[in-house]
């Protein structure tokens, strides 16, 4: 199918939006790692208030995607010069900024300060993250409808996000949020990840056949969602993946511990990190070395079911205390079983294909939107959950190993592998019923080549005459 459907990527196109991973690395990965952390640890936010403010993140975070996918979608390029990256040039450094006002505290005391700053300013961040990072990845299925090309960007992407993460993740992993080298260090990260957004913007391509398209009221677009068989059932895994996300590096500093406890004396964040990504990005080489042949689908189903029950039986396994050192071995295994997560975001750009198929026009910022309006919530009901777990086993803000009961650490095995064991499950029943795979996605494709075909006739065909008038005045 790739070699009928060929629109490869240009190199300047693939490393301009792989480019777009850095500050992604940067920004979205150190939020995330430390966020929960400043707050909740450090800060020592009371978990009542943790929990409301990640309730109002929740609905921030899910309402300003669609608002901003359809202001993307009806941005004028003749005015603004592109409908996406101008979002990209000019939102990147204000992202920045508002990643620099999470880490420095309004108090270090006041509960009621710390919640006002907690709101505002992880409600900003994700506002401007949403901008940003909405239409770096409308770009990508606009630039080619290619899935091996979107899936080679995805990875690139993957691996010069890696490069940059690995050393900040060794760096930062066990810093204290809440001090000054820490915070130096994030006006750095700020700066950085706005040179490479300007870079992003300036070697990604917005495909001129598109940029006419028929635009839609913010009502049509999102009926137009949820008319969609492809989006709807796949809605539900993105949800649970979104759901395990934010069940992993944000609350690092608490699997750390369990480690720790488990194996003492071994260098535990070195062998974590090697695991989280080594194995990690060996699972995706194998996954997409795999695509070709089996399809996306049918790898997350058969991975995704191996992820489940390698899960469960190393929470029963680890339950006896003279094996839980084999814990290592486990997070090995289900780390590489996992390696199905590069395709998140590239089956998601089929319902975006399937819709203009039907209706002639690309919304990739709607779509992407509305699935964020849908799933978002997951974000914040993870920590939710895992805030509520924490409380309930007695784990201890900001103690140390030693002051742990040992029921804290029964809750920190509930919460990293049979909580995520029985969301990943449920979420295989959604990938089961995706109706895209085989021949339907061969018939829609052959279809969407068509249209693209009569698109660029089109366009073609009024530069013709646009040029034909010039000559004649």
């Amino acid at each position: 199918m790739t070699a009928v459907y060929s629109e490869k990527l240009s190199r300047r196109n693939l490393w301009g939006w792989a480019l777009g991973a850095i500050p992604t690395g940067l920004l979205a990965f150190v939020f995330s790692l430390k966020y929960v952390e400043f707050f909740f640890d450090d800060l020592g936010l009371l978990p009542s208030f943790f929990i409301a403010g990640q309730v109002v993140y929740m609905i921030i975070n899910a309402v300003n995607d669609p608002l901003l996918g359809q202001l993307s979608d009806q941005t004028n390029r003749e005015k603004w010069g592109s409908r996406r990256l101008v979002y990209i040039r000019y939102g990147g450094p204000i992202w920045a900024l508002t990643f620099i006002l999470v880490w420095f505290p309004w108090s270090l005391t006041n509960q009621i300060i710390i919640f006002i700053h907690y709101v505002i300013t992880i409600c900003l961040f994700d506002t401007l993250l949403t901008m940003v990072l909405l239409v770096w990845l409308a770009v990508l299925p606009e630039m080619t409808t290619d899935i091996d090309e979107r899936n080679k960007a995805q990875f690139y992407a993957g691996v010069l996000g890696t490069i940059v993460v690995l050393p900040i993740f060794i760096m930062i992993a066990t810093m204290e949020p809440n001090s000054d080298g820490f915070r130096y260090l994030m006006l750095l990260f700020a700066l950085i990840s706005t040179v490479f957004l300007w870079l992003t913007a300036r070697y990604c391509e917005e495909r001129p056949e598109f940029q006419d398209d028929k635009t839609y009221t913010l009502v049509e677009s999102i009926k137009a969602t949820f008319k969609s068989r492809t989006f709807l059932v796949y809605v539900g895994f993105y949800f649970s993946q979104n759901f395990l996300s934010s069940l992993g590096l944000s609350y690092f500093f608490v699997y750390l511990l369990l480690l720790e406890s488990v194996t003492p004396g071994l260098n535990t964040l070195l062998l974590f990190f090697a695991i989280y990504f080594i194995v990690g990005y060996a699972g995706n080489i194998v996954c997409l070395r795999l695509q070709p042949k089996w399809g996306m689908r049918k790898i997350i189903l058969r991975f995704g079911v191996l992820r489940t029950i390698s899960s469960i039986a190393l929470f029963l396994i680890i339950l006896v205390p003279v094996f839980e050192p084999l814990i290592w071995y486990g997070l090995v295994l289900t780390t590489f079983v996992s390696g199905y997560g590069i395709f998140q975001i590239p089956m998601q750009y089929l319902a975006i294909d399937e819709d203009e198929v039907l209706n002639g026009s690309r919304r990739e910022g709607m779509f992407i939107g509305v699935m964020a309006l849908l799933t978002k919530p997951a974000t914040s009901l993870g920590p939710i959950i895992a805030t509520a777990i924490l409380v309930a086993f007695g784990y201890v803000q900001g103690g140390a190993l030693a002051v742990q009961p040992a029921s804290a650490f029964l809750g920190i095995k509930i919460m990293w592998l049979l909580l995520p064991a029985i969301v990943a499950g449920l979420s295989l029943i959604f990938i089961y019923y995706y109706p895209l795979y085989d021949q339907k996605l061969v018939d829609m494709k052959e279809k969407l080549e068509k249209l693209h075909q009569e698109k660029r006739a089109r366009l073609k065909s009024v530069e013709s005459e646009s040029a034909e008038s010039e000559m004649k005045m």
